[in-house]
């Protein structure tokens, strides 16, 4: 298995869809950036400033997330996890 490490915030939960299609979802309250160690097959797509996370339930969250999608990438593909 293989981990990412960030520091992340909550920031909305996507509960799915209603009857006309639309996005239901609920927000989280603004709260400290944690370090959070998270499987990498969780993690759907990144952002500049923050991430999206398969949960249970078929849910999916939306952290923010402390620095910025350059160094995310550079992360990645020194862990040659990332192609291009």
């Amino acid at each position: 298995m293989t981990y990412f490490t960030a520091r992340i915030r909550a920031r909305t939960v996507h509960l799915g869809y209603d009857e006309k299609g639309e996005l239901i979802k609920r927000d989280f309250n603004k709260s400290e950036f944690v370090e959070k160690v998270i499987k990498i097959d969780r993690i759907l797509s990144f952002t500049d400033d923050h991430l999206f996370v398969a949960c249970p339930h078929d849910t999916v969250q939306v952290w923010d997330y402390e620095g910025d999608l350059s160094s995310v990438k550079q992360h990645l593909k020194s862990a040659n996890l990332l192609l291009a």
